[in-house]
């Protein structure tokens, strides 16, 4: 892997923070692959396509509407990227989880996530994983605290 392909896998992880940070979730979508493939914990299937990532961003930002993620490391390699982004944000529309669509509870929501990039020809990314701890999201969204 040359220097010029780390910096430039580095930058589309770079670009992806800033872009969701400023809430543009056209943005976001533009780092990936027409034909990507995203596999993510809040859905049973692979997001596939670039429309469906940027319709995720954009929920996401619905949901959380002051919602801003932290990039605390990015480690390149070959034609992948792996990145740790701290996201945090109140609750105040639907979040989509694994387990459901939850709906505003007015809560702060602080949680790390990882993400897994591979990088195509172009430079875009045309697969990733994202990790994230929901059972974490999910006492945070203050489930249980009424059962005894």
């Amino acid at each position: 892997m040359s220097t010029s392909e780390a910096e430039e896998h580095r930058e589309v992880i770079t670009q992806w923070a800033a872009s969701f940070n400023a809430h543009d979730a056209v943005g976001v979508a533009a780092l990936y692959g027409e034909d990507t493939c995203v596999v993510h914990p809040a859905y049973r299937q692979p997001l596939r396509g670039r429309k469906p990532v940027q319709d995720d961003a954009r929920a996401f930002m619905i949901a959380l509407p002051d919602v801003s993620g932290e990039l605390s490391r990015v480690v390149v390699g070959q034609d992948c990227a792996a990145a740790q982004v701290t996201i945090s944000g109140v609750h105040a529309g639907p979040l989509v989880l694994a387990t459901g669509t939850r709906p505003p509870t007015g809560r702060r929501l602080r949680f790390t996530v990882a993400l897994f990039c591979r990088f195509g020809p172009e430079g875009e990314i045309v697969e990733e994983h994202r990790y994230y701890d929901v059972d974490d999201i999910r006492r945070q969204l203050g489930d249980g605290e009424h059962r005894r």
